[in-house]
């Protein structure tokens, strides 16, 4: 048998030697007969060895081109070498059958214009096949490609495919409803794009697989059983179904992977997609499921959705990440059904989130991020942590907590990028229980905190907000309106209205407001921390007080009422007014931090206030000529003072400029050195120690270290003294007075005041002048100023 096997064979290789262009001419027909174009083939030689024990030919210069190449100039093969394996008997009858194909080194390209006119229309229509021979389909039983560069362009639809096919062996069995194959394939894919817009899906990635598949004649449909293949370095398992009838051309992809990496995963997808992912990852595996359903024909782009589960995670975002993360989700193209696959229609939801931001727990039953092309995120959030969690984000710049609790509770909806202007919402409570913290940027120690933070939409409100530090105990209240908006984009134009009470204020313990703001640095919570360090250095703050007793240095005062509002430049007061020293005292004016030193201008009015009261509380107005020793009677007043002064609240030396305008009323002069200097001198005999005086009106000028003094009388009891001239707290006094010597006694029963004051000026005036004397003590001499009538 083997003999006549052979005998037979080598009969058949003689044959094909002596029948070259018979054979290659039966090939030719044969597979031109199923096509609309034209197959050339520049030399066949035999390869028996390669056939052996059939009988191959190789074909070399292999070229097909469809009837409309000359329109679209696109070979739909171009090969170097292309082997023919012939069934042996056949070609004793003349017709040489084909069973075996493969294709070396050759570059195959499938195209389709603008206007549909494809090159795969050289292959004819079913009905135009050889229906008794079944076709060429039906006629070759194994095809192999090697090095083979695959093209499918379709301009049309928009699509391009490119792949670098290594090896592809495909095995085909035929039966009476369709066929069943085999291939296996290596190839690298270039590119896999169903819309040239928006990128190649499997970029770059090396594809092995080793698939089944079976295809049904009537229905049109083939279909790909679940099977694994391996893409790059990873195993996943695909599965599909294909229609490709007239009437139906849908098809279906399923891909699952039990273990990748976030970034294997996205570079498997298309090159926009992975660049709206580029700010989000996932460092451990992810299990992923994906589904494509789109059409063959007319279909644009196909549908997604692409579900992902992880367990104790690390996920980031942009800056931000989250640890020992846990949650299950899906991306879809096709939020609203109907809608265009773009990635306005886009969205990625996950479901049942767990995890540490910045080591602080908390859970979200779902968080969206929808319109991927401008990302809008939200989320429902619940957490309860210890509040020194917080020194993470904020411990460096703004709060540092030692004790305390939060319960959050917030559903928030805003732009991804943080420095979108878009629209922020945000609804729902944090509350703060029994903490302790160091404002840092005033180092000012708060305790027993108290807090309900009320979000609703645009608008925080904070309520039932109590507060010790030090011994005074605040209740506060206060609104942020478009807090959620301006957080972000605009802190400088956020006004927080606050109303503050208290029972007793000791200000002394709040004097670490009057300097600047001390910033600090921390990179672990940078981003958070620094929003809301500049929310709180660039906001104002309007204040509303109500205090009823307060304490500054020497100061007391009860009733406070006040509005003031607090900006990143300094204080302005609106309005401050208050009880002190018997009477009532209004203030208005505004400190400027910008400088170094902080500028002040400040009005006052004062109203049957007790002088001496008075000159204690504001410590003598920063002057040491006239104290609240010196001084007896009810003040009435107004003041207009400027000046600059430290962060700790002393007015800097020489800096003070003022308007002092008065009216003490059943006043006296106590014990004040000038006038007791005076008496010693001049009137021995009166006393001068405790002197009397109905009324005393002027109104002084400061400027730096000198007062001014205007002309003005001085009736008391003991002396009448006219005076004007310069007073100065360093060098530069200057005084003239002008006192006449008759005892002011004598008088004592006059109404009339300019009686009274012809009949002071009769009798001997002394002229004297108050200067500066070598001891820098004020000494007074005899003598007349010049320049004036003193």
């Amino acid at each position: 048998m083997l003999s006549l096997f052979l005998m037979v064979w080598t009969i058949l290789a003689a044959y094909v030697y002596t029948h070259k262009q018979e054979i290659l001419k039966s090939i030719t027909s044969q597979l031109n007969e199923d096509l609309n174009g034209k197959l050339s083939i520049r030399l066949m030689e035999p390869s028996l060895i390669r056939g052996f024990p059939g009988i191959s030919v190789a074909l070399e210069d292999v070229q097909l081109r469809d009837s409309l190449w000359s329109i679209h100039k696109h070979d739909l093969l171009r090969a170097k070498n292309v082997f023919v394996a012939v069934n042996a008997f056949s070609i004793l009858s003349g017709s040489a059958s084909i069973r075996d194909i493969k294709i070396k080194g050759a570059e195959i390209y499938l195209f389709t214009d603008s206007n549909g006119i494809r090159n795969t229309d050289i292959f004819k229509k079913k009905g135009n096949s050889d229906t008794k021979g079944g076709g060429l389909s039906r006629r070759i039983g194994r095809v192999y490609l090697n090095h083979v560069k695959l093209t499918i362009d379709d301009r049309l639809k928009n699509k391009l495919f490119k792949f670098r096919i290594k090896n592809f062996q495909g095995m085909i069995n035929h039966n009476r409803s369709g066929w069943k194959a085999h291939i296996e394939l290596q190839s690298r894919v270039d590119f896999f794009a169903f819309n040239m817009k928006r990128g190649s899906f499997l970029k770059n990635k090396n594809i092995e697989l080793d698939l089944d598949m079976t295809y049904l004649d009537k229905e049109g449909q083939l279909s790909i059983p679940l099977q694994k293949i391996r893409v790059g370095r990873d195993d996943l398992n695909v599965s599909g179904l294909f229609n490709f009838g007239t009437e139906n051309s849908d098809f279906q992809v399923f891909i699952e992977a039990s273990s990748i990496l976030f970034k294997d995963a996205a570079a498997l997808l298309s090159s926009h997609i992975i660049s709206v992912l580029k700010p989000y990852g996932v460092e451990g595996p992810l299990e992923i499921q994906a589904r494509l359903n789109g059409r063959l024909i007319g279909g644009g782009e196909p549908l997604m959705r692409v579900s992902f589960k992880a367990d104790h995670n690390i996920l980031s975002a942009t800056d931000e990440s989250i640890t020992e993360c846990s949650f299950t989700g899906f991306y879809t193209n096709e939020l609203r059904k109907g809608h265009s696959r773009r990635d306005p229609n886009s969205m990625i939801v996950f479901y049942n989130m767990k995890g540490k931001f910045y080591d602080i727990p908390f859970k979200a039953d779902s968080i969206q991020i929808s319109d991927l092309r401008n990302p809008v995120f939200a989320g429902k959030f619940k957490a309860t942590f210890p509040m020194i969690k917080l020194n993470k984000i904020f411990g460096e710049n703004s709060f540092l907590f030692s004790s305390g609790t939060a319960d959050l509770d917030l559903i928030y909806r805003a732009p991804f990028n943080q420095a979108d202007n878009g629209k922020r919402y945000i609804h729902g409570t944090i509350r703060v229980h029994d903490a302790a913290a160091n404002y840092k940027p005033r180092n000012l120690l708060l305790k027993d905190i108290q807090l309900l933070m009320n979000f609703r939409g645009n608008d925080l409100f904070l309520q039932n907000l109590k507060v010790k530090s030090g011994t005074t105990s605040l209740s506060m209240e206060a609104v942020l309106r478009n807090f959620s908006n301006l957080y972000y984009t605009d802190p400088h134009k956020i006004l927080i209205d606050w109303k503050i009470k208290s029972p007793s204020v000791n200000l002394n313990e709040f004097m670490v407001f009057l300097g600047k703001r001390k910033t600090g640095s921390n990179l672990q919570g940078k981003r958070m921390s620094d929003n809301l360090d500049r929310m709180l250095e660039q906001s104002s703050m309007r204040l509303d007080i109500d205090v009823g007793q307060l304490t500054y240095k020497n100061f007391r005062a009860r009733d406070l009422r006040s509005n003031i509002t607090l900006k990143q430049s300094g204080i302005e007061i609106n309005r401050l007014s208050l009880k002190q020293g018997g009477g009532s005292l209004e203030i208005r004016g505004n400190i400027d931090q910008s400088g170094s030193l902080n500028q002040f201008n400040i009005d006052s009015k004062i109203g049957n206030v007790n002088v001496e009261h008075l000159f204690y509380a504001f410590e003598n107005f920063g002057q040491d000529a006239i104290t609240d020793k010196n001084l007896r009677g009810t003040f009435f007043g107004s003041t207009s003072v400027s000046g600059s002064m430290y962060d700790d609240g002393r007015i800097v030396p020489h800096s003070l400029r003022a308007k002092v305008s008065f009216d003490i009323r059943n006043g006296a002069l106590v014990n004040f050195e000038p006038m007791y200097n005076i008496g010693a001198f001049a009137f021995p005999n009166r006393n001068f120690s405790y002197i009397r005086f109905m009324n005393l009106k002027n109104t002084l000028s400061i400027q730096q270290d000198k007062v001014n003094i205007p002309s003005m009388e001085i009736s008391s009891s003991v002396l009448n003294i006219f005076l004007e001239g310069i007073y100065s707290f360093s060098t530069g006094t200057d005084i003239a007075l002008r006192i006449p010597l008759r005892n002011p006694r004598k008088d004592k029963f006059i109404t009339d005041s300019d009686e009274k004051r012809e009949r002071s000026l009769k009798g001997i005036v002394i002229k004297l002048r108050a200067v500066d004397g070598e001891d820098g003590k004020v000494k007074i001499r005899l003598g007349k100023k010049t320049g004036t009538n003193f």
